[in-house]
């Protein structure tokens, strides 16, 4: 499975997926599904209600509820020990925690839609844990 964050998932519900993202599974930890949907509820004027603003019905109905062959939001609930134990040696808060944990949990490698995406937290933590931060732009 490869995890991906919430700008990737948009590509890949779009049809739109960058090159160098494998083909294969794709899942996207709970915490980024939820940012999506504040999104997609309650334009906030960042990058992400920036990138939906265009999107029809449609589009909008598979990203609050993406077919689970093509996206899967991962079930939170095995990943929150680890993720707890992350962000209380990196810093960061749950979406930063649930990612990382999730990445260790599947394959130890997280594909980003931007470099901007990525803070300090991320950082230390990949490092240390050996989780490979791969960043995609489409």
């Amino acid at each position: 499975m490869i995890v991906i964050d919430e700008y990737l998932a948009v590509q890949v519900l779009r049809g739109r997926w960058p090159g160098g993202l494998p083909d294969d599974e794709f899942g996207l930890p709970a915490s980024r599904h939820w940012r999506l949907l504040q999104a997609l509820h309650g334009r906030r004027g960042g990058q992400l209600s920036q990138l939906l603003s265009p999107l029809g019905e449609i589009d909008r109905a598979a990203l609050r509820w993406p077919h689970p062959e093509v996206l899967a939001v991962l079930d939170t609930r095995p990943l929150l020990d680890e993720a707890a134990r992350i962000t209380a040696r990196f810093g960061g808060g749950w979406i930063i925690g649930e990612t990382i944990a999730a990445g260790l949990a599947h394959g130890r490698r997280l594909y980003y839609g931007s470099a901007a995406n990525i803070g300090r937290p991320e950082r230390d933590a990949s490092t240390h844990l050996s989780v490979e931060l791969v960043t995609l732009t489409g």
